[in-house]
């Protein structure tokens, strides 16, 4: 199993692509020794047979459900395309004529190929799918037959790459879906349901020596102000970049809301995080437009002290609030009109 961005688990391609398989092969299977007791069905050898080989192809579909396959590699499960080949010309040599059953197992698993390999794997098998098709007309003495697989392996090529280029559009299409539903739209960082969910993970993981740094900008409403909200929208931007690469690899940065920003560092002792604090001060201060300074109150806490992810930013926010206000009180200005943090759990 993998876990997902939003702390749910989901299985690994190779397990989605082997249970895929596997259903393919026990609804055949079924299906197949279904028509053995059909009156009327002209079977190659005795209906016994035929149900040996839906046995043994039901006992292979079965194994696909195994947790192994979780573990392996995605194409690990390309190693049973050549074993679901000879069952299905097995199957055909000993199924009788029926044109309509013939070719319907290849045109399933090809289906499969698209649906869970990339583009050019079911291309790469059409050697292998041109034996299993033939072999079993020229047993039976249908060398006539036989050249359909002119056309017909063609066509199972062609549906299984059809689909993979569809499958890859759709999950490229996904992927970019998941990363803005997790992205802050104007700066590119992690939002906050992102952020937390990260740091919960971290948490649950048993992760210790974890920091939670909780950043407001001082002086940024000016800048909208006086500027336009593009420039408050452009040093946000700028501020975001500055955080990405004033960080630690392995740390991790977020946008909580308007100018607040959080961000995780990971395995800091005191020391490191009063370097990365420095170093965002001033990015933040670098970043400033001309004429309107802009500066960085931070606050800190750590990620073991609290139960949750939450509760550790409200701590971070309220020793930011100190930092603001311990900073105001030193230059002797007078404080923009702030809402303490208590206040905003209120509102």
């Amino acid at each position: 199993m993998r876990t997902t961005t939003d702390g749910s688990s989901r299985r690994t391609p190779a397990a989605e692509a082997a249970r895929g398989l596997g259903l393919i092969g026990l609804l055949s299977s079924a299906f197949v020794l279904v028509s053995t007791f059909t009156p009327g069905q002209h079977l190659a050898v005795d209906g016994a047979g035929v149900r040996w080989v839906c046995l043994a192809t039901a006992v292979l579909a079965a194994s696909m459900y195994l947790p192994v396959w979780g573990r392996l590699p995605h194409r690990a499960t390309l190693a049973m395309v050549p074993l679901a080949l000879a069952l299905i010309a097995v199957h055909n040599s000993v199924g009788g004529d029926d044109p309509y059953r013939y070719g319907v197992f290849y045109l399933l698993l090809y289906v499969w190929l698209g649906i869970h390999h990339p583009r050019w794997t079911s291309l790469s098998t059409a050697p292998l799918a041109l034996v299993s098709y033939t072999v079993p007309l020229l047993l039976l003495h249908h060398p006539g037959s036989a050249w359909t697989a002119v056309y017909a392996v063609p066509v199972f090529v062609v549906v299984g790459e059809v689909i993979a280029a569809r499958s890859r559009a759709l999950g490229r299409a996904n992927a970019e879906l998941r990363r803005l539903a997790h992205t802050d739209p104007l700066t590119g960082l992690l939002d906050r349901r992102a952020f937390t969910t990260s740091a919960e993970r971290l948490k649950a993981g048993g992760e210790t020596g974890v920091l939670v740094a909780f950043l407001d900008l001082d002086g940024f409403k000016p800048v909208n102000d006086r500027l336009g909200h593009a420039a408050g929208d452009a040093l946000l931007q700028r501020i975001a970049a500055y955080l990405v690469s004033d960080v630690r690899s392995g740390d991790l940065v977020g946008r909580l809301g308007g100018d607040e920003f959080a961000l995780l560092l990971r395995g800091a002792s005191a020391s490191d995080a009063e370097a990365v604090v420095e170093r965002v001060r001033a990015a933040v201060v670098e970043a400033s437009p001309p004429g309107v300074p802009v500066g960085a109150s931070v606050g800190l806490s750590r990620l073991d002290d609290h139960p949750d992810v939450e509760t550790a930013l409200r701590a971070a926010d309220a020793a930011m609030y100190e930092v603001k206000r311990a900073t105001h009180r030193a230059s002797g200005s007078a404080p923009r009109p702030e809402t303490s943090p208590a206040e905003r759990s209120r509102a």
